[in-house]
């Protein structure tokens, strides 16, 4: 028999001059009679028989309506019957809980008589609940479910965290209407929560209604609720959408409760806020979810998933942003690829790329108004007026990874107003990490940190070294978007100082020196007028040596080529600028295989500096000595040799023996004796050299060391391969305490290697050079000149070691990948032809 044909109808509620206890007591005594019926004493036994107990008299005043019986009661009662019929397991009590509920919400209503006009009118139409406070978002727009990150059934705490526009509001409200949908809540409570005031308002609605009482203070009526929802047996569900502030739920949290859910969307990530309950943390979409989402949104009958995956990229996969942006799509009838030029265009603004009007899905703001306001609220934090100005900066770098090293910077500690440096560093740090809270950026706390932090003020330190700040490319733009002219230039020139600072971190890591790369030339492509004004900035010409130090001469000298453009339509030919310029870019026209070209680019130069500069003029000098090398490595070591003995001389003469230039001089001379095959020559330049360095630092520092090593070069080549090999793992022993990964490390290693085959073990030179490929590759990459030149020298030894076969196809493959990163005409693919020609003749003797 169904709860229809007997009687049992809890939505209809009493009849017209029916009390509730009277209706509740007709629900009991119909529910005994479909079970068998039977006297007071008989339900008494029964109970008892089924253990439980029910006395004589309450069964009498619950089923004759004269008084309200206890919940328990109910239960037992139910329960004994249950059991009477002989049923397995236990009964099912939920709707009576639910009818129970109901009778004493009636009651409350005939007590205090003060039920809403939409309580009567949803009373007298059998739908008192389940219950609605507040309005519930409209779905969105083709609403993408994402399983992984579904709200669990509950119940509990759940707080929906991540940035503006990932989706938190829909995913709360989705799982709120199919909560609806299957009957498993009673009651909703849907509250704003951008304000205290806004939550009071909220959940006070729900008290006054939900309790029947209400008074003057509103704080006291919404904080009736949650004693309500603490002892209430209906299932419910609030929702605190958009939390800002999270003291704002101080003495207002709905409580833990075996029937009630809390969902918070916010995107703050306070650990105080997440300890509060189980974090579900809203990402983007991933490349399928986004490829989905605009399907379902713009069709693909004239637009091919191809240029809908490409705008999903160009925007970031964030759902706010492909909304706003497929909405535009088709209020203008413009293509992906439109709105992927428009976007990219310079000075492009986001709120320019939003509909006009109503945004989609009932959204307030326009993705770029979300994300200023977050940053007002990170800036509003201690220590305050920080994040801002830190964001800026954070706004013109590489978004995918700004290392944490840059954060500890003179140049950016000086954005906190604190007088000391310590303490100023350790606000911006703080601010990092307010505007972490708000979902502005992520720490990602998986890069490699480094072995040791060093003591100076200048270079990389503080918490965040060896971490990656990682920001969206929306957010980027839209803090850009707002930023003035003083603005930008001021934080242009923030971020440009504080990469040339943590470039001048002794014993850079291969790590730091490529994401400080990425960050300059990200800088450059968003504040280039800025770098070049009033003079360009040092930053412009170190992200190129950077460039061109990782293994991309060729990409170095395009970069200066451009340089030079920009920098000749600024500034006049015989500036200093301008000819400085020259010189960086002759320096790369060498490295990258034009070494002919350089020298005279340089004696271009000399010649115009000549007019300028005095006769003993550092740079004029330096730039006479730098023809001379390059002629040299050109094909002319004597003349090379005979222009370096001058301008040695001339410096010394000028008193400036200790000159780092003059060193530099003395060097290069020594190596171009050596190539002149004048070894003795060169060997007392060098020992000469060493003794000095010996005398001011001691035997056993390293620059001593080094000095000694170049010394000893020339001993091995005059004969004495023993005091080469010696010199040289002295040293080693040192640098692999002080820096074991350092590029001078690696170089050492490469020349005991190659003197260890020369010595007459090439076999020997063959397992330390395999050695030494594997950390080359792990630490400075594949494409790095070094990592190239130790395939080479790798290769060779294997042949003097008897394997010819592969040594010819490890030169095959070294051949093609030189011509694919250093070009044709680069002076390193002729050693390596002739290193394979040798290869294959041994071959063919064999």
């Amino acid at each position: 028999m169904t709860d229809e044909e007997n009687g049992r109808d809890p939505h209809r509620g009493p009849s017209p001059g029916q009390t509730p206890r009277e209706w509740f007591a007709g629900l009991l005594r119909a529910h005994i009679e479909e079970r068998g019926g039977g006297s007071y004493e008989e339900l008494v036994v029964a109970t008892e028989q089924a253990h439980l107990r029910v006395a004589k008299s309450t069964l009498g005043d619950a089923l004759s309506g004269k008084r309200t019986p206890r919940l328990e009661t109910v239960q037992n009662l139910v329960t004994a019957l249950h059991h009477r019929q002989g049923l397995p397991g236990r009964p099912e009590l939920r709707d009576w809980e639910r009818d129970y509920e109901h009778l004493l919400d009636l009651q409350s209503d005939r007590r205090t008589g003060t039920r809403s006009a939409a309580d009567a009118r949803a009373a007298s139409e059998g739908r008192t609940w389940p219950r609605r406070f507040g309005p519930l978002p409209e779905p969105a727009h083709s609403f993408l479910a994402r399983p992984a990150l579904r709200v669990p059934p509950g119940p509990g705490r759940f707080l929906l965290t991540g940035a503006g526009g990932v989706g938190k509001t829909q995913t709360a409200a989705e799982h709120v209407r199919e909560c609806l949908l299957a009957g498993d809540l009673d009651l909703v409570v849907w509250v704003t929560a951008t304000t205290r005031e806004d939550i009071v308002a909220g959940l006070a609605e729900a008290a006054a209604e939900l309790t029947g009482s209400t008074g003057p203070n509103a704080e006291l009526t919404a904080a009736r609720l949650e004693r309500w929802l603490a002892g209430t047996r209906r299932t419910w569900c609030v929702v605190l959408d958009d939390l800002a502030r999270p003291q704002d739920l101080e003495g207002l949290w709905p409580p833990h409760s075996t029937n009630g859910v809390t969902l918070v969307t916010t995107r703050r990530q306070d650990a105080a806020l997440q300890a509060r309950g189980t974090v579900i943390d809203l990402t983007l979409f991933d490349a399928h979810e986004s490829l989905a989402y605009l399907t379902s949104r713009l069709g693909t009958h004239h637009t091919p998933p191809e240029a809908l995956a490409n705008l999903a990229d160009d925007l970031g996969h964030l759902p706010l942003a492909l909304a706003q942006a497929a909405t535009f799509l088709l209020d203008n009838e413009m293509s992906p690829a439109e709105y992927r030029t428009r976007l990219a265009r310079e000075g492009a603004r986001l709120a320019d790329l939003v509909p006009d009007g109503a945004l989609p899905d009932g959204y307030p703001l326009p993705v770029s108004a979300t994300w200023a306001l977050s940053v007002r609220r990170a800036d509003e934090l201690r220590p305050s007026g920080v994040a801002g100005p830190v964001m800026h900066v954070l706004s013109l770098l590489d978004g995918t990874g700004v290392p944490g090293e840059l954060l500890a910077t003179p140049a950016l500690s000086a954005l906190a107003p604190h007088p000391s440096e310590a303490a100023a560093r350790d606000e911006v740090h703080d601010a990092v990490h307010n505007l972490r809270r708000l979902s502005l950026l992520s720490v990602d706390t998986t890069a490699t940190a480094p072995r040791a932090a060093p003591d100076s003020g200048a270079g990389p330190v503080g918490a965040l070294a060896g971490k990656a700040i990682r920001i969206h490319s929306l957010t980027q733009h839209a803090t850009r978007d707002l930023l003035d002219p003083p603005e930008r230039r001021a934080a242009a020139g923030s971020a440009a100082q504080a990469l040339v600072e943590g470039w001048r971190a002794p014993q850079l890591p291969a790590r730091l020196d490529r994401a400080l790369r990425a960050n300059a030339f990200a800088l450059a492509g968003h504040a280039q007028d800025e770098l070049l004004t009033p003079v360009p900035h040092p930053v412009l010409y170190r992200m190129g040596h950077s460039l061109g130090d990782s293994g991309q001469a060729s990409a170095a000298l395009r970069h200066f080529r451009r340089l030079r453009e920009v920098v000749d339509a600024r500034f006049a030919p015989d500036d200093e600028i301008s000819l400085d310029t020259r010189g960086h870019l002759a320096w790369w026209q060498a490295k990258a295989g034009d070494p002919a070209g350089a020298a005279r680019a340089y004696a271009s130069l000399y010649a115009d500096q000549d007019r300028l500069y005095s006769s003993d003029h550092p740079s004029l000098l330096q730039t006479r000595q730098s023809a001379a090398v390059w002629q040299g490595a050109a094909g002319d070591p004597h003349a090379a040799v005979t222009e370096l003995k001058y301008l040695y001389e001339l410096r010394i003469s000028l008193g400036r023996a200790a000159d780092r230039d003059t060193i530099s001089n003395r060097n290069h001379l020594a190596n171009f004796l050596s190539a002149s095959g004048d070894h003795a020559g060169a060997l007392a330049l060098h020992e000469a050299a060493w003794r000095e360095a010996e005398a001011r630092l001691g035997p056993d520092h390293p620059d001593a060391l080094r000095a000694r090593s170049a010394a000893m070069h020339h001993r091995g080549e005059l004969g004495d391969v023993a005091s080469a090999l010696a010199a040289l793992r002295d040293l080693l022993e040192v640098q692999q305490i002080d820096d074991p990964e350092g590029l001078d490390t690696f170089a050492t290693r490469a020349r005991i290697a190659d003197w260890t085959g020369r010595e007459g073990d090439p076999a020997q030179a063959v397992a330390l050079l395999g050695s030494l490929l594997v950390d080359r590759l792990r630490v400075i990459g594949p494409e790095h000149p070094h990592t190239l030149g130790t395939r080479m020298d790798l290769a060779r030894w294997r042949t003097a070691a008897g394997e010819p076969a592969r040594a010819a196809t490890e030169l095959t493959e070294l051949l093609a990948d030189e011509e694919e990163l250093l070009g044709l005409d680069h002076p390193a693919l002729p050693v390596t032809r002739a290193a394979l020609a040798d290869a294959l003749e041994k071959i063919r003797h064999r």
